[in-house]
């Protein structure tokens, strides 16, 4: 049995929020992304440790849902 990494609309989240970014779990992934976006042009200091943590999660052996990606790659 395979036991593969995931990282999902959910795990994305919950990541963005214990970093401080000001969205809800129950946010489209657009609406994410503009709040992101939003929060980064305010607080551009915060701007390395949403790097390190999309780097984070794309380091090794990880999936990441195309949803996520679509994000991480409009911030990256």
């Amino acid at each position: 049995m395979m036991i593969v990494d995931l990282v999902d609309e959910v795990d994305f989240k919950e990541k963005l929020i214990a970093i401080g970014v000001p969205l809800s779990e129950d946010q489209p992934m657009g609406d994410v992304q503009e709040t992101l976006l939003s929060w980064l042009k305010e607080y551009p200091e915060q701007l390395p440790f949403v790097v390190a943590l999309f780097e984070e999660m794309t380091a090794g052996n990880v999936t990441v849902l195309p949803e996520v990606s679509t994000v991480i790659q409009a911030i990256s």
